[in-house]
């Protein structure tokens, strides 16, 4: 065997060149295969005396190319132009009577954005107050932020002196703001017609949490206070512009976006009965707790046995809790929009079981053998924690009445923005950040 040292340099092994030669030999490689013409491309030739290639049909003269890079370009002049318009409208017209439902949201009729889909999804809406205006506001802040109390004195203020009833939570009216009125569930949840949040996403989950009757829900807007949030599209200091624009001239008529996130009811059965009921607006948790050893869950959808899962935990999803617990998990990002739930293990024992999507209606049950070597531990949206004992079970199905958000934007436009200036989903390392169109429709 020739000792490698012993080789010319060009008998040399690629590993052993130094890191600049392998550097040239990358660069010149590349400008041979950028020379030659791309599979399927007309319009260029080679001259027949062996001249330069004729330019292409279409292709941007040398003078064009100088010009856009002055310019700070680096392709197309003109950003491109999706086909596709959605078919929502911004006129400001308020759509025909025929066209809004009611019973679906406290407080508002609905006018469906995905009217023209045959699937009728029902999830993306346009909002119309029954009378012209919402007139009780429930106002829910971040516990313990000065920030969050001062902007809900101003608004709540503000509110009031516009002849609005503003109610506030009980523990914030008695410690800082008596001049509100003090929320009662049991008489004031069928009353308000509109709900105000300043935090960030747990305070969304927490307003949830205080409807916990499966009845249509009065659309909330939240107003980011916090610091990671897909569940707040709107900026607090924009908060008297925007509720303007939804209470009052000269902005009625206007289009209130709105999305109806879906919440699961989860029943919790031990003993063949029925012992608490909660719905969840982003998960249901099922983990080890404080034992250090695996759980054993038999997992059944629709009543059909699926898998014996072996993992710390099991994350029963909502479209919204896609980018909470259970992406950090590994599961997918799924739109607020798709009708669907997610099954994401927790640090499963087999490499085979992945994150599952299953239809929104189907029937999720996850019980816990009486085989199985510790009890496990459940929680409902990081909150109401109680044990699991051994042969009990946990059965998630859909809620009849979702959460209807507000929107900034139409459609799922806010949830993709979100994720794409927080999570940097897509950021490009050649140009630095997303690509950003021009959008599909107006605003």
């Amino acid at each position: 065997m020739i000792p490698v040292a012993s080789l010319k340099p060009s008998h040399r092994p690629s590993s052993m060149l130094p890191r600049q030669a392998l550097w040239a030999l990358a660069l010149r490689k590349h400008a041979r295969l950028s020379s030659l013409p791309a599979i399927g491309q007309t319009g260029g030739s080679v001259n027949g005396d062996g001249g330069p290639p004729t330019p292409q049909q279409g292709q941007p003269q040398p003078g064009q190319q100088r010009q856009w890079r002055q310019q700070g370009q680096t392709g197309s002049p003109e950003p491109y132009s999706p086909k596709f318009r959605p078919s929502y409208s911004t006129s400001g017209v308020t759509p025909p009577a025929a066209d809004l439902e009611e019973g679906v949201v406290q407080g508002a009729k609905v006018a469906w954005s995905d009217s023209l889909s045959s699937l009728k999804l029902r999830r993306r809406c346009n909002l119309v107050w029954e009378g012209g205006h919402p007139n009780c506001v429930l106002i829910v802040k971040k516990p313990g932020d000065a920030a969050a109390s001062h902007k809900l004195k101003e608004i709540g203020t503000w509110l009031k002196g516009h002849g609005l009833q503003v109610l506030v939570e009980r523990p914030v009216a008695q410690s800082e703001f008596s001049e509100f009125e003090t929320l009662q569930p049991t008489r004031h949840n069928s009353l308000i017609d509109l709900c105000i949040t300043l935090g960030g996403d747990g305070t969304v989950l927490h307003l949830a949490s205080l409807f916990i009757e499966d009845e249509p829900l009065p659309p909330v807007i939240s107003f980011a206070m916090g610091t990671l949030g897909f569940l707040t599209p709107f900026n607090a200091s924009m908060s008297r512009t925007v509720l303007s624009r939804l209470l009052w001239p000269p902005w009625q008529g206007e289009p209130v976006f709105c999305t109806l996130r879906s919440r699961k009811q989860c029943e919790v059965h031990w003993g063949g009965q029925l012992q608490r009921v909660h719905h969840v607006l982003n998960e249901c948790l099922i983990d080890r707790g404080a034992s250090p050893a695996m759980l054993q869950l038999e997992c059944f959808v629709d009543g059909s046995h699926i898998t014996t899962a072996q993992a710390d935990g099991l994350i029963i999803s909502t479209p919204s809790g896609s980018t909470a617990y259970s992406m950090s998990a590994g599961g997918p990002m799924v739109a607020p929009s798709v009708p669907c739930t997610l099954l994401t293990p927790v640090a499963p024992h087999s490499l085979s079981f992945r994150p599952v999507v299953v239809p929104e209606h189907s029937v999720i049950e996850v019980h816990l053998p009486q085989s199985s070597r510790s009890h496990a531990r459940a929680s409902f949206d990081g909150r109401h924690t109680m044990r699991m004992l051994r042969d009990s079970s946990i059965v998630c199905r859909t809620s009849r009445h979702a959460l209807p958000m507000i929107n900034m934007h139409p459609l799922d436009e806010d949830w993709y923005e979100g994720i794409t200036q927080k999570l940097s989903w897509t950021g490009s390392l050649r140009h630095g950040t997303p690509y950003l169109g021009s959008g599909g429709g107006q605003r």
